[in-house]
């Protein structure tokens, strides 16, 4: 076993352990930002959506030593916990009868999230949230012009146009593009075997 897998495994063995704060909070850390995400996304409230967090992550404490990584990717049964929880909490609110209304019966509830539209919105959550981890990594290995030449790059930008705009040479523009984007591919593939168990 790589020592990228040894990690991956022993932090999620170690966040089953509830005693051992440490690993929580790093796996907390990895996630809360994902959460809140999907959270919103389902509609829970601005003001609720701390609570219906902490529903989520109490669910986890319970319910990560059962994880099965042979059943479903780690991603879709977190967003699975997630949505469990976002429905306990609209059963609950006091608007639950607007929201049927809306929805025509509560069985549409269940099936409005999880609907395609709902779990493309998660997958390209997930890519955005492993793309900014990855990204905030590559900012700490790159000095000067590069990330400004790489983010040039991404916004349109043409090798020239960026070359202008920074006094580099064109094919200085190509160089540190390259440099960047490979250094980020590495990035994301890491990212997502922390992440993904």
């Amino acid at each position: 076993m790589g020592e990228a897998d040894h990690t991956r495994y022993t932090l999620l063995q170690r966040a089953c352990d509830l005693n051992d704060e440490q690993a929580w909070e790093e796996f907390v850390g990895h996630y809360r930002r994902f959460i809140f995400y999907i959270l919103h996304e389902m509609g829970v409230a601005a003001g609720d959506i701390e609570d219906v967090a902490q529903q989520v992550l109490l669910a986890l404490t319970k319910d990560l030593p059962g994880y099965d990584s042979s059943r479903a990717r780690f991603r879709t049964w977190l967003s699975t916990v997630i949505r469990n929880a976002a429905l306990a909490h609209f059963r609950k609110q006091n608007n639950r009868q607007k929201r049927i209304r809306m929805f025509g019966e509560e069985q549409l509830i269940d099936a409005a999230f999880q609907s395609s539209e709902v779990e493309q919105r998660i997958e390209e959550e997930w890519a955005a949230y492993v793309g900014d981890l990855a990204m905030g990594r590559v900012r700490k290995v790159f000095k000067g012009q590069a990330i400004e030449v790489f983010e040039q790059g991404l916004d349109g930008k043409s090798a020239a146009d960026v070359a202008a705009s920074t006094g580099l040479s064109v094919a200085s523009v190509y160089t540190l593009r390259k440099r960047v984007k490979k250094r980020l591919y590495l990035e994301i593939r890491a990212v997502v075997a922390e992440l993904e168990p």
